[in-house]
């Protein structure tokens, strides 16, 4: 039997309903490839290695921006379902350097 803690540090795939919300988060698709860090009673947690945050040190540019490794909550409202890869290279227990998460994912 699946249970919710065998997905965490893995990458999934979230499959999102009314994900409008999420747009600010950047999250613009409905289906979504994401490592898993942590989940609670509010919904799951995700890695995003590529937020962007406005970078306060250039004093001189109101535009500038430095990414930055996130973790983003996922409430469970959005979230239709859960599709876990166990035993998948890539997928189960994947290096942070081998592997192609984001926020891009066609519908």
């Amino acid at each position: 039997m699946m249970k919710i803690e065998d997905i965490v540090e893995d990458v999934v795939l979230l499959v999102l309903s009314e994900h409008e919300p999420l747009k600010e988060l950047g999250i613009t698709q409905n289906k979504l490839f994401a490592k898993v860090v942590g989940y609670n009673e509010n919904g799951v947690w995700i890695e995003n290695p590529d937020f962007r945050i406005s970078d306060h040190n250039k004093k001189n540019n109101s535009k500038a921006f430095k990414t930055v490794t996130a973790s983003i909550l996922i409430a469970w409202t959005y979230i239709l379902s859960i599709v876990h890869f166990p035993n998948v290279e890539g997928f189960d227990f994947p290096s942070p350097f081998n592997q192609n998460i984001g926020f891009d994912l066609e519908n």
